[in-house]
């Protein structure tokens, strides 16, 4: 395939991208009065209690609540019983989705919510979001932030007892990805703004039809902080950060393969859902009542240098999130590909002169396919950047029944 670099593909606003995407958006700052009075007073719930400790150490006995119980006790969904058949990507598993399980301790949520609601954080890691469903000055996404600012929330996610948990449950070795798609942070806060209040439904009736009206679409018209998607990553672990039990509505929503509607459950706080995102279509929905609803979502995908991920760019480069930084979301994702390629590479010269050294000769056939297979996975490092595949966004295949791939 011939790639002509030059000239750089025009970025357009029309296309569903962020123009300024180089200069980490501007323009998708968040507003000075979200900053002042919703974000301020939650940080202020947050240290008030007598017990927080703003330098608190990641503890795995302490902060991880997950008890091996719940891998009989959580209902899970194989992607044959969510009717979904057909992937425009290759299933890694079987697995499909998880209903809501305990995992986080309630002061291990509010030291990450602490960490990432930082005014230098809000500042330099947060955007409102550029593709999303009713999105308002209230709506916003965090992320890119864990590895040098967040101490606690990076331990976390990097403890080998999360990959443990999120590995049992997908049925293969997971692991986090890299640092730009991992303590990702998706912010739907309820107003302070008493004009703005009004505007929410308020009696049960209205509450109601309000939910079974997004309900009744096929996804599209459910607000949200990002619109109906695919991941780029083979699985999301989504830990509800905050989503108080009153609040209607807020549960990721999913697709199944009949294309018909489907809620999991409303996660307590410090519970935690699972779903194979990469090839299952959904959105993350905001509360249809004036109530905050933050989430902790995390990346993971195969492990192992004997299997390369599947991950993607599509919906997490820059000029479509605006949360990613530019230098530093590139960073991330050439240093986590090309060191998996390494490993890779490494694994399959010692396996052919193993294969040698036994007496099994050398599989010409069983060679090729694996460098084809690198092939592909190598121009998927470069082949969805802006500079050299620019087309409109939402993808076309967000839209695509699973039926017609």
């Amino acid at each position: 395939m011939t790639v002509a670099l030059y000239p750089y593909p025009k970025v357009s606003s029309e296309l569903g991208h962020v123009e300024t995407y180089k200069d980490f958006a501007p323009t998708h700052k968040i507003p000075t009065k979200t900053r002042e009075l919703e974000i301020k007073s939650l940080v202020e719930k947050i240290t008030s209690n007598p017990s927080f400790n703003p330098n608190l150490k990641f503890d795995a006995s302490k902060h991880i609540v997950f008890d091996p119980s719940y891998y009989k006790s959580t209902k899970t969904f194989t992607l044959d019983e969510l009717k979904i058949n057909k992937t425009h990507v290759p299933r890694v598993t079987d697995f499909g989705a998880a209903f809501p399980f305990p995992l986080l301790s309630s002061e291990a949520v509010d030291m990450v919510l602490y960490e990432a609601l930082q005014p230098e954080i809000i500042e330099d890691y947060a955007r409102l979001p550029n593709l999303a469903k009713g999105a308002t000055r209230l709506d916003f996404h965090i992320g890119g932030h864990a590895d040098d600012h967040a101490p606690f929330t990076d331990a976390l996610i990097k403890s080998p007892e999360i990959a443990e948990i999120v590995s049992n449950f997908f049925g293969t070795p997971m692991s986090v990805i890299y640092n730009s798609e991992r303590a990702h942070l998706n912010v739907s806060l309820a107003t302070k703004d008493e004009e703005e209040i009004a505007k929410y439904p308020s009696s049960k009736e209205e509450i109601m039809q309000a939910l079974n009206n997004q309900d009744a679409g096929d996804g599209d018209e459910i607000p949200s902080t990002l619109g109906l998607h695919y991941d780029s990553t083979t699985v999301a672990l989504v830990v509800m950060l905050d989503l108080p039990e009153e609040a209607v509505g807020g549960q990721t929503t999913i697709i199944t393969g009949d294309e018909k509607v489907v809620r999991v459950p409303e996660p307590k706080k410090g519970y935690a859902t699972m779903i194979q995102g990469r090839v299952l279509k959904h959105l993350a929905s905001k509360p249809v009542t004036n109530h905050n609803r933050i989430s902790f979502v995390n990346g993971f995908a195969v492990t192992g240098p004997e299997q390369l991920d599947n991950t993607a760019l599509t919906s997490t480069k820059p000029s479509v999130l605006p949360r990613a930084r530019y230098d530093l979301f590139y960073r991330d994702w050439v240093d986590y590909k090309f060191t998996h390629l390494e490993e890779h590479l490494k694994y399959i010269r010692e396996q052919v002169n193993k294969d040698f050294r036994d007496g099994k000769g050398f599989d010409q056939e069983g060679f090729v396919k694996k460098c084809l297979n690198i092939e592909e996975y190598f121009k998927k490092c470069y082949d969805e950047m802006e500079c050299v595949n620019n087309p409109p966004y939402p993808s076309p295949h967000f839209k695509t029944k699973y039926q017609d791939y």
